[in-house]
C-alpha cells in the first residue's frame, strides 16, 4: 500500500516553494522558484497565472522523484503571504494581477478613515477592499466583470478546487467579513470568498488541476493559512507564550498569547482563539537578496546558494561590528517599533579599506538589530518567551542566526527552511483527521533541529554596537523623506 504523502504549496512574496511531508512530519523533498517581478514606472506588480504554472511544474517535478515513488498524495494544503489581491472573472480567468505598489493608497485611507470611527476592518479585508475600489474608479470595465476578488494563496486554492475560500487571518480576522464595511464600500458579499478554518477542507482538486499538477482527483485541500500562523505553527511555537523570528522577505517578530496587552500591536488572530502580537522589519531579509543580486549579478536560481554561501564566508572572516561599518536596513522605511515611512536603507562608515565581505557582515548586523529593536517592544508587551523559534530561509545562514542569537543575548531554537510550508501541512493534517486538532499535530509533526546559546564575549560586544547602531538610526532621521517610497501594500 502506498504510504500518504502530504502536500503543502507556500506562495510567499519573493518565492513559491512546493514541500511534501509524511505523516510524521519528516520532510520529503522541496522544489522553489522565484516570482518574476514586473514594473512600468511607479507601477510594481507579478502575474498570478506564472503562480500557478509555477505551483504546477514544480509539483509535478516533486512528485516525480524517484524517492517519493512509493507515496501518494493524501491532500494538499496552503500558505501564503497576506494582502496579495487577484482578480477573477465568472469563468475564473484573471482580470487584475497582484500588485504591490501604492495605487489604491487614496481608497485605502478612506477604509481606514471609516475604520477609526469604530467599525471592524482588518488590514488585509481593507487592502482587499481598497484595490476593488481602485478598479472600480479608474479600471471600470474591469471592475464590472469581477465575480471573485481573492488573495494571493487563496487564488491557488482556487485554481486547485474551483471554490472560493480564504482562512480568517489572510482576510477578515474574524469568522465573516464586517457587513458594515461592506455597506460603506458598497461592494457585494458575493464576490469575496467565504471564512472557514485554516484546518477545514476548502474542497477537492479537480480533474484538470489533477493534471496539471500531477496528483489524483478528488484529494482534499485544507484551507491552509497566513504565512504568518504558518510559520509560528510550523515552528511549533503557536502556543502562548512562544516567540517566533522569521527571515524571509522580511525580518518579523511574533508572540502568541492568550489575550491582547494593552498598547500592544496585533498582528491578527491565531484560531481558535489567540492573538499573534508582533512587529516587523520591512524588506529586512529581502535586503540580503538585494546585495547579493547588485554585488554578484543577479545569479541565476540554481546559483543563488553558491552566492549565498560565499558571501556568508567573507561576513563570517569578518570581526563583530564589520570594522566600523553600519547598515539600515529601511529598503522599505521603518513600520516597528516606531514608523518611520520614509526612511531610507543606508551603509555608513565606509571607508576605502573595506570590502564586500564588511558590508555584508553590516547588512547582516543592521538585521539582527533591527530583530532586537523590535523583539525589546514586544518582550515589554507581552513578557519574557517560553522559547524562541527561528523560521524562514534566512534563518539557514549560521552565520546570521549567530549574529542575532548574540545580538538578542538569548538562546534561539532552529527548526527547518520550510516551516510556512509545515504550518500548511499541520493544519492538513487535522483536516484529514489524523489529529484532533492543531496543538497535538505540531507537537507531533515539528522537531527542533538545534539549539544556539549566544556566545558571552560577542553578545557584551553587540550589547555596545547595538547601542551605537540605534544612534546611527537616529542621526539618520533628518534625511527621511516626507512621503513613503513605496513597498509592499
Amino acid at each position: 500500500m502506498a504510504e500518504p504523502l502530504l502536500l503543502a504549496f507556500d506562495l510567499g512574496t519573493t518565492r513559491l516553494k512546493v514541500v511534501a511531508f509524511d505523516e510524521r512530519g519528516a520532510l520529503l523533498g522541496r522544489e522553489a522558484s522565484r516570482h518574476r517581478e514586473h514594473a512600468d514606472g511607479e507601477r510594481a506588480w507579478q502575474d498570478p497565472d506564472a503562480w500557478w504554472a509555477d505551483a504546477c511544474a514544480l509539483s509535478r517535478r516533486l512528485l516525480a522523484r524517484p524517492e517519493l515513488a512509493r507515496r501518494e498524495v493524501a491532500g494538499c494544503s496552503l500558505s501564503g503571504r497576506g494582502g496579495g489581491f487577484v482578480a477573477l472573472d465568472g469563468a475564473g480567468a484573471t482580470l487584475a494581477g497582484s500588485w504591490s505598489d501604492r495605487r489604491h493608497a487614496a481608497q485605502l485611507a478612506w477604509l481606514v478613515e471609516w475604520r477609526r470611527e469604530g467599525g471592524h476592518l482588518a488590514n488585509y479585508a481593507a487592502a482587499l477592499l481598497a484595490k476593488l475600489l481602485y478598479l472600480r474608479e479608474h479600471e471600470p470595465a474591469v471592475a464590472a466583470r469581477v465575480r471573485h476578488a481573492l488573495y494571493a494563496k487563496d487564488f491557488l486554492l482556487y485554481r486547485m478546487t474551483d471554490e472560493a475560500v480564504t482562512d480568517p487571518t489572510s482576510g477578515p480576522d474574524r469568522e465573516d467579513f464586517d457587513p458594515r464595511a461592506l455597506a460603506h464600500a458598497r461592494v457585494a458579499r458575493e464576490l469575496l470568498p467565504r471564512v472557514a478554518p485554516p484546518w477545514a477542507v476548502a474542497g477537492r482538486v479537480t480533474p484538470e488541476a489533477a493534471r496539471a499538477l500531477g496528483v489524483p482527483a478528488g484529494v482534499p485541500v485544507a484551507v491552509g493559512g497566513h504565512d504568518g500562523i504558518c510559520a509560528n505553527v510550523g515552528a511549533g511555537a503557536g502556543t502562548v507564550g512562544a516567540y517566533a523570528v522569521t527571515i524571509g522577505t522580511h525580518a518579523v517578530v511574533r508572540a502568541v498569547t492568550a489575550e491582547q496587552p494593552p498598547g500592544s500591536y496585533r498582528f491578527y488572530g491565531l484560531p481558535p482563539g489567540r492573538h499573534v502580537i508582533g512587529g516587523n522589519a520591512v524588506m529586512a531579509g529581502r535586503a540580503a537578496d538585494w546585495f547579493v543580486d547588485t554585488w554578484l549579478e543577479a545569479p541565476a536560481e540554481e546559483a543563488r546558494a553558491e552566492a549565498f554561501a560565499r558571501v556568508d564566508a567573507e561576513a563570517a572572516a569578518v570581526p563583530p561590528g564589520a570594522r566600523g561599518v553600519r547598515f539600515l536596513p529601511f529598503l522599505a522605511g521603518q513600520v516597528a517599533p516606531d514608523a518611520r515611512p520614509g526612511a531610507a536603507a543606508a551603509f555608513v562608515g565606509l571607508r576605502a579599506s573595506h570590502g564586500r565581505g564588511e558590508m555584508f557582515r553590516a547588512l547582516l548586523e543592521g538585521g539582527a538589530f533591527a530583530i532586537r529593536s523590535i523583539f525589546e517592544q514586544v518582550r515589554g508587551w507581552c513578557g519574557e518567551p517560553a522559547v524562541v523559534r527561528f523560521t524562514g530561509s534566512g534563518a539557514q545562514s549560521e552565520v546570521w542566526r549567530g549574529i542575532i542569537v548574540d545580538a538578542l543575548g538569548r538562546a534561539c531554537e532552529v527548526t527547518d527552511h520550510v516551516a510556512e510550508a509545515r504550518g500548511a501541512a499541520i493544519y492538513l493534517a487535522v483536516a484529514l483527521g489524523l489529529h484532533p486538532n492543531v496543538d497535538e499535530a505540531a507537537a507531533a509533526l515539528v522537531r527542533p533541529s538545534a539549539r544556539i546559546e549566544p556566545d558571552a564575549a560577542r553578545a557584551a560586544a553587540y550589547e555596545g554596537l547595538y547601542r551605537e547602531w540605534l544612534r546611527v538610526a537616529e542621526a539618520l532621521r533628518p534625511l527621511d523623506a516626507s512621503e513613503p517610497a513605496g513597498g509592499p501594500v
